[in-house]
């Protein structure tokens, strides 16, 4: 009798305990088994630094070390450039022909998602907002004949803003024709003789085999009018 007293009394005292206590201390236990976020930050300074800088700028001990240099984030044509998705693709998997290891075995989706958000949040914001704002060719002048020769053989270098696509990876970069000094001294000889002959030790290959004389006039008024008279 007395034992089944004190089984009465329990059972009593349990449902005498508050429901927000017990909701409480289901929310703590939670929260104390659950596991932190990726410290993007730390995973960059332990991991990416070494070759990209502690300012994301390529500039590093290692810099000198590497025949293609490691990506520069802060320049206006990495954020042009590099999406999110590029960026983790990149992480996970590695770039072909650079240093860029594969890092799919040493850090988890959620630790190479959180330091791609901490590179494009520190080191690429600034430039976002620049390459959004610079002008594109009007749609007259893309249907020009040096527009569309353009667009077919020298986008992919030097982007639909004639400020460079992929910088990062071809050195010397190719030209900006933004640029103040490269308006200075790109006089329409050389620019002509540039796209039909090349440029030795430079990415740029001839086309005078491609197109004809009449083309590459006609993209050099594209490229002068779009670009370099603004």
């Amino acid at each position: 009798m007395h034992s089944n007293h004190t089984l009465a009394e329990k059972r009593h005292n349990r449902r005498s305990i508050p429901a927000g206590l017990i909701f409480a201390s289901a929310l703590f236990f939670c929260a104390s088994n659950a596991i932190a976020a990726p410290d993007g930050k730390a995973i960059y300074h332990d991991n990416c630094s070494v070759c990209h800088g502690d300012r994301g700028d390529g500039r590093s001990r290692a810099q000198n070390s590497f025949l293609v240099p490691p990506r520069n984030y802060t320049t206006p044509e990495a954020a042009l450039e590099l999406s999110r998705d590029r960026m983790i693709h990149s992480v996970t998997h590695g770039r072909a022909g650079t240093a860029m290891i594969s890092w799919k075995t040493e850090l988890s989706p959620q630790e190479i998602e959180a330091v791609v958000d901490h590179i494009r949040a520190t080191f690429m914001k600034l430039n976002i907002k620049t390459n959004a704002e610079r002008s594109r060719p009007s749609a007259k002048l893309l249907a020009s004949q040096g527009g569309q020769v353009y667009m077919n053989a020298c986008v992919m270098c030097h982007g639909e803003t004639g400020a460079r696509q992929v910088s990062g990876r071809m050195q010397p970069p190719p030209g900006d024709f933004t640029s103040p000094a490269r308006i200075a001294e790109l006089t329409d000889k050389r620019m002509i003789d540039s796209i039909t002959n090349g440029r030795p030790g430079t990415a740029m290959r001839p086309y005078g085999d491609k197109y004809t004389a009449s083309d590459i006039k006609a993209v050099v008024e594209f490229i002068r009018a779009a670009y370099m008279s603004k």
